[in-house]
């Protein structure tokens, strides 16, 4: 591979991460003022996630983008005032385009929170329970494998206290 190559898929690379970044800040942004600040807007993405209105909305959010390519192709070939008027029709489609991308995003929002939802339901009491088996492998191979925690914290105890025996006689010799 020569360094041109390399340099394309590094930036490829990079404007995918990038993009998936803002992505995210845009889902969680939707989010929020889905669930918080318009229930108009909820149900509106409750209605689109409805499989029978999210194929449909699906299918013409992709007619759309051919029906605009195709408009903006022939308002190139044609005499002036055939491509304004192209160019004009181009442009309501684009806001029309909008608009249906908007319920769609809306709808896969919904499946997004769903599936997150479904996988946390799931997992949570595996990792719950996983947590506590960790730190106790963990004691277990930092106090010895012989030992149980309770024998440990028992000789810990023990430790401290005569510690403490030997500190109080230190103090006591020292007041005599």
């Amino acid at each position: 591979m020569d360094i041109t190559t390399l340099l394309l898929i590094g930036a490829i690379i990079a404007i995918l991460a990038i993009g998936g970044f803002f992505a995210l800040i845009e889902l969680a942004l939707l989010t929020y003022v889905v669930k918080n600040l318009y229930p108009l807007t909820r149900r509106t993405a409750l209605w689109a996630a409805k499989i029978q209105n999210f194929l449909p909305l699906l299918i013409l959010d992709v007619a759309l983008i051919i029906l605009i390519v195709v408009v903006f192709v022939f308002a190139l070939r044609l005499p002036t005032a055939i491509m304004l008027l192209l160019i004009l029709l181009g442009l309501i489609l684009v806001v029309a385009l909008a608009l249906v991308a908007l319920l769609v995003e809306l709808a896969i929002l919904v499946y997004i929170v769903r599936i997150v939802r479904w996988v946390y339901g799931r997992w949570r009491g595996l990792l719950g329970g996983l947590l506590p088996q960790v730190l106790k492998l963990k004691i277990k191979h930092d106090v010895g494998k012989d030992k149980d925690v309770t024998t440990h914290f028992a000789e810990l105890k023990a430790k401290l206290g005569k510690e403490a025996d030997q500190a109080r006689r230190n103090i006591s010799k020292l007041g005599k």
